[in-house]
């Protein structure tokens, strides 16, 4: 039934023995039992008794297929033991032995039971450096391909990461120049799953709030509760995805089932994965800069959108300074006056001046705005960051007015600035020369830090 090299088995076989009894046992009765639609779950953390020897016992359903997870440390080497059970494909199982820092991988043949008659059924277990154990069944003939993987690093709590290469169902986020990401926190836009709209919440280096640090904060947070009833309550299952870019598939951690309602709409890991982690490049998270994001929801019913976005920090950001001037200023009849456009960041900009005010500046102060110019050339998911600083020029001795701000331009919010700029009766103050020959003159200073886009 098995095979491998170097595995120092024959000395250990009496207590493999007696522990793969008690592993076909336990699975029996898992199987038997089973009825988690989460795709991996903890079944069982114990002791055998008198060893001294911990075993960690996972389940794993995919497609019609349960399968289940025994892995014994020994001081030297690790043990698994791998039960496949289904409809289709009978009971089969494998037993492997590795030692922890072994880098040679070790491959044996599951055997068992099928109706798949007349063709023999491989199945390969994997073992690598005592941290990944991947099961990879080729079906013959007419029957799917399957693959179970399980990552044993990375618990935290009672979830258990798992790796996939299946992309997350509801959304994904890619971070490009994830270095130059020097906000707090970073809020994606929002998907819809199971009826109710999300988005991602993202701490970069970690949530100060709760005193996270050398690790990456993520959380899944209901993005909009305005329209629920009072007393709502929404129970969810989600699952948080990290790339691995080297070899192609993703780390997934699962979330245990939470309550969402108007008292807590967000839940997810305070310590993801610790930076270093995140930041070795071997790893395959984080390369080139670029790091992947994703997550899926499930409530009680499913609905999947399949959307995503990219967030693109701009590496070598520049400044661009662009003058305007409004002539006539005391003449200006329309309650807002704008600029001319100007071009900043690849984007069209303009100056928004209200001449006697607006909002809570009306009829007491200059208000003066950022906006973007050309809003039909914006898609629904695009999101602009910038810097940016606006100043009325001292036309005499070059004491500006200025007001300085960070914001994420977009369709729905697409200008920002300051309904109480300047005290009217100042600005036309003959002592200042912000008036000078009636004109105004302004600076706008404008420094785009990143892009968010659809994917």
């Amino acid at each position: 039934m098995m095979s491998g090299e170097n595995l120092e088995f024959d000395a250990l076989s009496g207590s493999l023995t007696n522990l793969k009894v008690e592993a076909e046992e336990h699975s029996s009765s898992s199987s038997s039992s089973s009825s988690s639609s989460s795709p991996a779950q903890q079944v069982d953390v114990t002791a055998v008794d008198g060893g001294g020897l911990q075993i960690n016992c996972f389940t794993e359903i995919v497609d019609d297929v349960t399968l289940h997870y025994q892995i014994i440390r020994f001081p030297k080497q690790m043990y698994a033991w791998i039960s496949c059970s289904s409809a289709k494909l009978g009971h089969l199982y494998a037993a492997a032995a590795t030692r922890p820092n072994n880098t040679v991988s070790v491959a044996c043949l599951l055997g068992g039971a099928s109706d798949n008659t007349g063709s023999g059924i491989a199945r390969r277990l994997v073992l690598k450096t005592g941290l990944n154990v991947i099961i990879a069944c080729n079906i013959p003939k007419n029957i799917p391909m399957l693959e179970g993987i399980l990552r044993l690093h990375g618990l935290q709590g009672n979830g258990v990461s798992t790796m996939s290469d299946a992309s997350p169902t509801h959304y994904t986020v890619k971070i490009q120049l994830f270095s130059l990401l020097a906000v707090e926190k970073y809020e994606s836009g929002s998907f819809e799953a199971g009826g109710y709209k999300w988005k991602l919440v993202l701490y970069p280096k970690g949530n100060k709030s709760k005193n996270v640090m050398e690790h990456l904060s993520l959380y899944i947070a209901m993005a909009d509760s305005s329209n629920l009833q009072l007393g709502w309550e929404v129970h969810v299952v989600f699952r948080l995805f990290l790339l691995d870019q080297i070899r192609d598939n993703y780390l997934i951690l699962p979330g245990k089932e939470c309550r969402f309602h108007g008292f807590r709409l967000e839940w997810g890991f305070d310590q993801l994965i610790p930076l270093a982690t995140l930041k070795d490049t071997k790893n395959g998270y984080l390369v080139e800069d670029t790091c992947v994001f994703g997550a899926e929801v499930f409530v009680r019913k499913e609905s999947c959108t399949g959307k995503g976005e990219c967030l693109s920090m701009i590496k070598s950001s520049s400044t661009s300074k662009n003058l305007w001037r409004f002539e006539n200023f005391s003449k200006l009849d329309a309650e807002c006056n704008d600029s001319k456009t100007f071009v900043a960041g690849d984007q069209r900009w303009k100056i928004q001046l209200y001449p006697k005010g607006k909002g809570l500046g009306s009829g007491t102060h200059l208000s003066l705005f950022l906006a973007l110019a050309d809003l039909t050339a914006i898609t629904p998911g695009f999101k602009i960051l910038a810097d940016f600083t606006l100043r009325i020029l001292d036309q005499s001795r070059g004491s500006h007015l200025f007001g300085k701000a960070n914001f994420w331009f977009s369709a729905s919010s697409s200008v920002c600035g300051w309904s109480r700029f300047y005290p009217l009766d100042q600005l036309y103050a003959s002592s200042n020369a912000y008036l000078f020959k009636d004109t105004c003159l302004g600076e706008a200073e404008i420094t785009v830090l990143g892009i968010t886009d659809e994917l």
